[in-house]
């Protein structure tokens, strides 16, 4: 077999593969039909069903909603048995004011102190309730994340079973080159390189799987070997809203901004408690007092607690005043960090968008003209065939480093519907855009957001 006839093989191997590669891609480039992936939103609900955490808030819940009725009911009243004996020897039915007798007292705050204990204890129990949406929203997340987090797994798995078939194509094309003596051996064991590095990411995408799939059995408390089935792939989900709508919708589902406003809401109902403090109460009093054979002896009395200390109560009051300024302040700190961290993914998500769209149109569309190149240029003899080895390993890097924007921009949605305060861990920094690659791939790959698959 002559050279030009080897390189006509090898063109014509590499070539139909590669026409069948991009059918693959198209399938997962195309958009999603409208609605949610039935399986991610099956996953939430099981997992807001049975998580732990969940289940741990609406529990504090139901008990701090009970301290309401503790906090508003009666003192308890007091009974107390008495002996009074007239003279040094007991004289009871034989002197009229010896008397055995049985004392009931019962306290009573100032009308309205204990509605007012019950508003505070009643709001104090509400300021639990953020908890519980805060841990739906962050379980809700944690599902998206992991679940996108295995798609992206499976999907690279499969992408590099792709190119690992297309590898071993080209060693027995390099092979038989080599063994008429028209080709190189560095050709043959650069091909042979490349098998291996496929063979290592085959593995660690099989780990990530793995992982990914302990994770998800984790928030949905299922046994540790449950399995996932699912005909998903990872497809991109532009935003649809605008920036000041996710803005006002993270506002309105923030559960530290809830949980600030009810804790303005309770201040304001301290303070009412405090002022009531400088109103007294009172107390009544009832006893009933056996003589023996004389006849019997009763009372009745009224108490008051009157407020003589003022300067205790107005520190109360006034303590109560500062709190409610700082609550405020505190209102204000929440919703500029809320915007802050709405504004963080919402542009990165965006920033995202463009950049898949680079590589849909773009980058991996000049990547495979370039190996089409690459191979006429080596069928005509200008260049070696290590230069189509270099073209079809950077076509494959931007094809895997596209997938990886795609599974960063899902997370970054579900961290903007999540609403919380803290970093999210996908939200790197876009704007270096250093380069990225698998491991152990060759050469480089497009800029990346920095890849998380945790």
């Amino acid at each position: 077999m002559n050279a030009v006839l080897l390189r006509k093989v090898v063109a014509t191997s590499v070539l139909a593969f590669l026409i069948a590669a991009p059918l693959s891609a198209a399938r997962q480039d195309a958009r999603p039909q409208e609605g949610d992936d039935p399986v991610l939103q099956a996953l939430i609900a099981e997992a807001l069903a049975r998580n732990p955490d969940v289940a741990a808030a609406q529990a504090a819940i139901k008990a701090a909603h009970t301290r309401s009725g503790q906090v508003s009911a009666l003192p308890d009243p007091m009974v107390s048995m008495i002996f009074t004996n007239d003279g040094w020897v007991p004289s009871l039915g034989s002197m009229p004011m010896t008397t055995l007798g049985l004392m009931v007292s019962q306290d009573l705050p100032y009308p309205g102190k204990r509605k007012q204990r019950m508003d505070v204890a009643m709001s104090e129990a509400r300021q639990s309730e953020p908890q519980l949406a805060r841990a739906r929203l962050g379980i809700e997340a944690a599902v998206t994340r992991a679940y996108y987090g295995l798609l992206l797994a499976r999907q690279l798995a499969e992408l590099t079973k792709e190119q690992r078939e297309l590898w071993r194509q080209i060693e027995v094309v390099a092979r038989a080159r080599y063994a008429v003596g028209q080709g190189a051996q560095q050709d043959v064991l650069r091909v042979q390189v490349e098998v291996t590095r496929i063979e290592q990411r085959a593995i660690e995408q099989a780990s990530e799987a793995e992982l990914r799939l302990a994770e998800l059995n984790r928030l949905l408390a299922r046994p540790i070997d449950g399995r996932l089935d699912t005909a998903a792939r990872l497809a991109l989900r532009p935003l649809t809203t605008s920036l000041p709508d996710a803005v006002e919708q993270a506002r309105t589902v923030s559960p530290e901004l809830a949980a600030a406003r009810l804790t303005v809401a309770t201040e304001r109902s301290v303070l009412a408690l405090a002022k009531l403090d400088f109103k007294p109460d009172f107390s009544v009093q009832a006893s009933y007092m056996n003589r023996g054979g004389l006849a019997p002896m009763w009372l009745a009395g009224v108490g008051v607690s009157w407020p003589f200390n003022k300067s205790k109560r107005q520190s109360a009051v006034a303590e109560s005043q500062l709190r409610s300024e700082r609550d405020n302040r505190v209102i204000e700190s929440i919703e500029l960090q809320l915007r802050l961290r709405t504004q963080e993914r919402y542009t990165r998500a965006r920033t995202a968008e463009k950049i898949i769209d680079l590589y849909d149109q773009g980058i991996v569309a000049q990547d495979r003209m370039t190996v089409e190149a690459a191979i006429a240029n080596y069928q005509s003899g200008r260049v070696p065939f290590v230069s189509v080895l270099e073209a079809m390993t950077s076509l494959y890097a931007d094809r895997w480093t596209r997938e990886s924007f795609v599974t960063d921009h899902a997370r970054l949605l579900a961290s903007i519907k999540e609403a919380s305060l803290e970093a999210s861990p996908e939200m790197t920094t876009v704007g270096t855009m250093t380069a990225a690659q698998p491991s152990g791939a060759p050469g480089a790959m497009g800029g990346g957001m920095g890849r998380r698959q945790e």
